[in-house]
């Protein structure tokens, strides 16, 4: 409640209250503390996170609010923390480009890359684990048997624009003889996949099923085993925001909440757990 609007309400109540005047005056001196405390609290600088569209993780509800696992961590964290929080959607390449020119105070939900740890900071808990897999569609009964650079020698690949998945397949991905096919979005990658463009797409286990389901088209497509890698993702802070002061605090709650009966029930409803 804005601070205008308390001073009315508390001269309301002291005429109606029948304590004794000193008394009252020490009660409402409190009330009022308390309440402007709590609106400083409130309304400091706001933070911006960035993020791409990666369901179940971040996305935007049907009303088009932020939404999914990781968001409602981080905003379950920043109200511990009295941090006021806008969170903005847009293509990875734009979240990186605005990180870097200090428009975003944190970035969400970022694998840990060489390149990444030079304009941001890591905090040491990761807000989730992420499975990146590949793809297939389940007509062409393609197997994996663990060796990534034998598979991208005899199949194509595709995954959406600066996705990270680690240091040795950016090694791979170089290579004259690589095949790989970039997509702006997780959800056009699957779409190119099932349309036949490349054989098998990188994307995590959660996204791929996620997306998968959402075109009704579950069940043409297979995730293949082992796993590339099971890797941490997590919020980071670039350099050039203004945020990167609050990562040990930020650290602290997130550990504490994931001891919480609430982060259970989030892994229940996002992924099942």
């Amino acid at each position: 409640m804005p601070v205008r609007h308390l001073r009315p309400l508390l001269r309301i109540a002291a005429h109606s209250c029948r304590w004794p005047p000193g008394a009252l005056r020490t009660m409402l001196s409190l009330l009022l503390g308390l309440a402007l405390s709590s609106v400083a609290q409130a309304e400091g600088p706001a933070l911006r996170a960035c993020s791409l569209p990666l369901p179940p993780q971040t996305m935007q509800d049907v009303q088009g609010r932020p939404d999914g696992y990781a968001v409602k961590i981080l905003q379950a964290v920043a109200t511990r923390l009295h941090w006021r929080l806008r969170i903005d959607y847009m293509p990875w390449m734009r979240v990186v480009a605005d990180a870097q020119q200090g428009k975003c105070d944190l970035m969400l939900t970022v694998l840990r890359r060489d390149d990444y740890e030079s304009y941001m900071v890591f905090p040491q808990t990761p807000i989730l684990d992420q499975t990146n897999v590949l793809v297939v569609r389940r007509d062409q009964g393609i197997a994996y048997n663990g060796d990534l650079e034998a598979f991208m020698r005899q199949h194509s690949i595709g995954l959406y624009r600066d996705k990270a998945v680690d240091n040795d397949f950016e090694r791979l991905r170089r290579a004259a003889w690589a095949r790989v096919d970039l997509a702006n979005t997780p959800v056009q990658n699957i779409e190119k996949l099932l349309a036949g463009r490349f054989d098998a797409a990188i994307e995590n286990d959660l996204t791929a099923v996620y997306t998968l389901r959402g075109l009704g088209r579950l069940q043409e497509a297979q995730l293949l085993r082992p796993a590339l890698n099971v890797t941490p993702a997590y919020v980071t802070f670039p350099h050039a925001g203004k945020a990167t002061d609050k990562v040990a605090a930020f650290d602290a709650a997130l550990r504490a909440f994931k001891r919480t009966a609430e982060f259970r029930r989030l892994k229940a409803t996002y992924l099942g757990q």
